[in-house]
């Protein structure tokens, strides 16, 4: 079953068949503020942190799958037909819908009841808001008089508390609604939350349930049914963003309305409606940040026998690898931004994608993961950088109820759970990074130890080499520990040709290093054990026959 296709001009994924069976995302953002997005508008958006400053509400592995998201729904008030521009949630024909994910920005495309209709969502650099953008065209033959809402619902910060203390999350935020703007806060942690408008709205709603209706959905709103907004808001309660609009289209006109959701309060609102009022702020943002793309793309173009190659390693490879170091994996639907923090092997292979074009950022991860690394040689497989200094997107607040803090002793994990490929993948991130800016200077920065104490960043990845070398099993092969690259194996001792391999890789980076540096010493030790890991695997791992 084919469901879209890359469109290599645009740069996009073009989903021709909406109903994918499984989630086919998008992160829009480049700064502080991120939205995970589906092909359907489900997902969610948070503030530097996924865990502990989440915006909206999502749903994860719930039915109908990813729940709830950054809707709009069509009325006709003639009729009273409504649908969503997403295909979900209210459905409808499959041949009305599209979804295009292009960099950092999701067009949701219909052609429904007469009118064509594209909801691009995007968050302009420099600003902490997303901005829906609708552009609507009246393709038949007669007048069309309709109704607009947005939908998104608030989700409390603190993930954990969330989803499992109503105590604090039902009866700890609030809503209001004034000068067409929607304000939503969270007390005790003394922020806000707002969802402006680029036209005067003719109603709103800040509480979910009214908005739905009792025994109802996101696909099956009352509000929109009945073709009037509730005008809901109160202290307590589970809250949402809906912003309703009605408007007239002749035989062949268009109009473009603008939703901001973003971070801060009313004031912050009303600064970014005037901002974004008119339409040609709103392109002139998505340009920008389309040039943001063409710029870190632009360092590397390649041509190969192969055109799909060439559009993986083009676009989406560098794409991917620069959204993940951005904001990690932890924000994808398979983590949810349940925890916070970074997976060593991930991390180190994100960072070593990048350095080309995004110096900085590739080198942060580095810091980050030599930080995350113990005395012994081996990474803490899942760590926070939170843990070992100061680092953004948690915020402080007095809670009124008791939250226990797990004791930081306990963080840094011993040799049992230590995966055996974690740091070696850090050495060739270090020296990819090193190749690109020729900053060999680095290797004398001096970075603490997880576990306490301080070692240069070359003393760091001598330590890596060394602990692999001492971890071999009976056949001098590189033991697998609590698992190899494969998580789910746990090989409880056995050995990993895998690791073996990369061991091999990783002295052979390292080599490099030290004679760049000209420790000739160090390069004729490693070079050695380098080629002695290979006689070991070219024994016990090769039959000379396959």
């Amino acid at each position: 079953m084919k469901y879209g296709h890359f469109d290599v001009k645009r740069r996009e994924y073009v989903i021709d068949r909406v109903d994918v069976p499984v989630s086919w995302t998008n992160y829009l953002g480049v700064e502080e503020l991120c939205a995970v997005v589906n092909h359907t508008a489900g997902g969610y958006l948070f503030y530097q942190s996924p865990e502990h400053h989440r915006i909206t509400r999502f749903r994860p592995n719930g039915v109908p799958m990813d729940r709830p998201g950054h809707y709009l729904y069509l009325r006709d008030d003639e009729t009273g037909e409504y649908w969503s521009v997403s295909w979900q949630p209210c459905g409808g024909p499959l041949k009305d819908y599209r979804c295009r994910h292009g960099l950092s920005y999701s067009v949701y495309e219909c052609v429904r009841g007469g009118i064509r209709a594209a909801q691009t969502l995007f968050i302009p650099r420099g600003e902490s808001v997303e901005l829906w953008d609708l552009a609507l065209e009246n393709t038949s033959g007669r007048p069309h008089s309709l109704s607009v809402y947005s939908y998104a619902e608030f989700s409390y910060h603190q993930i954990p508390i969330d989803n499992q203390n109503f105590q604090m999350s039902l009866y700890c935020a609030g809503s209001s609604c004034a000068d067409g703007i929607i304000d939503y806060e969270l007390f005790y942690e003394h922020a806000r939350q707002f969802m402006a408008a680029s036209f005067e709205p003719d109603g709103f709603d800040c509480l979910r349930d009214s908005f739905l209706g009792p025994y109802r959905t996101e696909a099956n709103p009352l509000a929109v049914e009945r073709g009037e907004c509730f005008s809901s808001f109160e202290k307590g309660g589970s809250h949402c963003a809906v912003l309703q609009k009605k408007l007239t289209l002749a035989p062949g006109e268009a109009a473009r309305l603008t939703w901001m959701l973003g971070e801060g309060g009313a004031e912050e609102g009303a600064r970014l409606r005037e901002k974004y009022r008119d339409p040609a702020a709103v392109d002139g943002a998505l340009a920008d940040l389309a040039r943001y793309w063409d710029g870190k793309l632009s360092k590397l173009q390649a041509s190969t026998p192969d055109p799909d190659l060439d559009v993986m390693l083009n676009t989406w490879n560098l794409y991917q690898s620069e959204i993940n170091v951005i904001f990690s994996r932890f924000a994808s639907f398979i983590e949810v931004g349940g925890r916070t923090g970074l997976g060593y092997r991930d991390t180190a292979q994100d960072a070593m994608t990048i350095p080309h074009s995004n110096p900085e950022g590739c080198k942060k991860r580095i810091v980050q993961l030599l930080q995350g690394l113990t005395s012994m040689g081996y990474g803490l497989h899942l760590f926070d950088p939170a843990w070992f200094g100061p680092q953004p997107g948690k915020p402080a607040f007095k809670s009124p109820t008791v939250i226990p803090v797990p004791d930081k002793a306990s963080i840094v994990h011993g040799l049992d759970d230590a995966c055996a490929d974690d740091a070696l993948w850090l050495v060739a991130a270090v020296a990819e990074y090193v190749r690109e800016t020729g900053e060999l200077s680095l290797f004398d920065e001096t970075v603490r130890c997880a576990n306490g104490g301080e070692r240069t960043v070359y003393e760091h990845l001598k330590r890596i080499l060394d602990f692999s070398a001492a971890q071999v099993g009976r056949h001098g092969i590189c033991k697998g520990l609590r698992a190899d690259w494969n998580d789910c194996l746990n090989l409880g001792g056995g050995e990993s040709a895998m690791v073996s391999f990369l061991h091999v890789w990783a002295l052979g980076h390292f080599v490099d290093a030290a004679r760049a540096l000209g420790r000739e010493e160090d390069g004729a030790h490693y070079e050695a054990l380098r080629r002695s890991v290979i006689a070991a695997c070219q024994r016990e791992l090769w039959d000379w026959d396959w």
